[in-house]
């Protein structure tokens, strides 16, 4: 076990990442190897880990779409999902509580339709995640003419990758002074310092890959940036489930 903030083996990381993610057969299993991974190696600074992917509405299991439905009924964007609507879905969860280790049981985000960049506007730390790791939602609805809403911006997609960073999850804010981390209950309770993640696409398909720390210790930008090449090996490990669409165990 290692504290994040003093890691720099990240090729040793990646070769166990590696090794225990062979044979998995679907996204949802290679994503469970990843955060089992991470977690273990940095259980002195983790207070969760999570990995989120987008996929389309029709591809979810029940349980997720029935999420869905609620969270876009409640919010009033019910008529705008369709089966080919991007969700950001939980694929795979390891923390500190032991509810954290099954991400079926989350309670606020199993499932986040990107129907507009408006309504992702209203998740301070959604729309963050987004903009930070460069994901356009014109790329995933796959209209690249389409302009971007207000109240969300969204880097250009160049090279499928990015990292989101926040350096203090108690006080950080957006442009409209909402905190970004929300769930400030949680970040009190379990004392969460910063918050990173690590962002990345396939060039053959719509499905984005996010896998993202929160840390009980201060890590700085520099550092969570050095973590960023541990997306591609999380592609690595995953494409040949998204290649044939083999997202749920």
């Amino acid at each position: 076990m290692a504290k994040i903030s003093d890691f720099d083996e990240l090729f040793s990381l990646i070769d166990v990442i590696k090794a225990k993610s062979e044979g998995c057969e679907t996204l949802e299993a290679a994503g469970s190897a990843v955060v089992d991974v991470v977690f273990g190696q940095f259980q002195q600074s983790l207070v969760l880990t999570r990995m989120f992917a987008t996929l389309p509405y029709e591809a979810l299991p029940a349980d997720y779409q029935q999420f869905v439905d609620k969270l876009s009924k409640d919010s009033g964007i019910a008529d705008r999902i369709t089966p080919q609507t991007p969700i950001l879905s939980l694929i795979a969860s390891r923390g500190i509580q032991r509810a954290w280790n099954d991400q079926r049981q989350s309670e606020g985000h199993l499932g986040i339709p990107l129907v507009s960049a408006d309504f992702v506007s209203r998740i301070p730390m959604i729309a963050r995640l987004l903009a930070e790791v460069g994901l356009e939602l014109d790329w995933l609805h796959g209209d690249s003419s389409a302009p971007n809403s207000s109240g969300l911006e969204i880097n250009t997609l160049s090279k499928l990758s990015g990292v989101f960073y926040v350096s203090d999850a108690a006080t950080a804010v957006d442009h409209e002074g909402r905190k970004i981390i929300s769930a400030q209950p949680f970040v009190q309770t379990h004392q969460v310092k910063s918050v990173f993640g690590l962002g990345g696409g396939f060039a053959i398909s719509k499905t984005f890959l996010t896998l993202l720390f929160f840390c009980n210790e201060r890590v700085d930008r520099a550092k969570a940036r050095q973590f960023l090449p541990l997306i591609s090996t999380v592609k690595a490990v995953t494409a040949n489930a998204v290649a044939h669409k083999k997202f749920f165990s």
